[in-house]
């Protein structure tokens, strides 16, 4: 995608307020970093999964030389998603941090913001309330929490 088409294509993404988005640590050999994530209730997984966009992959030190690659099937089309290995996570809020949980990674070119899938959802204990104006909560507990903005991995 060339640059402008991208920059235009994320001002898009930044200045909308759809969909739940928490504050997440992602560990992997040794260094961890915190990012917001995108609670996807329709990226449907088996197991827990999580996308992590290749510029946050390199910054893990995930490994991208010999990934093998398996078809997705998203809106109508399919993509090719990078098995990246596993990477541990929990959500970090204002008064709390959840329980780590290790989730298999993947990657698809041209996808910029972390994902979490149905699975690493339900893992997490996160409760969607209101999908549109972002507010969510931890399963048994009563307080709603608001989306945090949105972050966006490029190169």
């Amino acid at each position: 995608m060339p640059k402008r088409d991208l920059e235009n294509l994320l001002e898009y993404k930044r200045g909308r307020k759809l969909g739940v988005r928490v504050k997440l640590r992602i560990r992997s050999n040794n260094k961890s970093i915190i990012t917001a994530a995108l609670v996807n209730s329709g990226y449907e997984s088996d197991v827990p999964e999580i996308h992590v966009p290749l510029a946050l992959a390199r910054r893990l030190g995930l490994g991208l030389e010999g990934v093998v690659s398996e078809r997705y099937r998203v809106v109508g089309s399919d993509v090719s998603a990078y098995i990246l290995g596993t990477v541990k996570i929990s959500v970090i809020t204002e008064d709390k941090e959840s329980p780590e949980i290790e989730v298999r990674a993947v990657m698809v070119p041209g996808e910029y913001e972390v994902l979490l899938s149905d699975a690493t959802t339900e893992a997490l204990e996160i409760e969607i309330i209101k999908p549109k104006t972002g507010q969510w909560r931890f399963r048994g507990e009563e307080k709603v929490r608001n989306s945090v903005q949105p972050e966006y991995w490029v190169d």
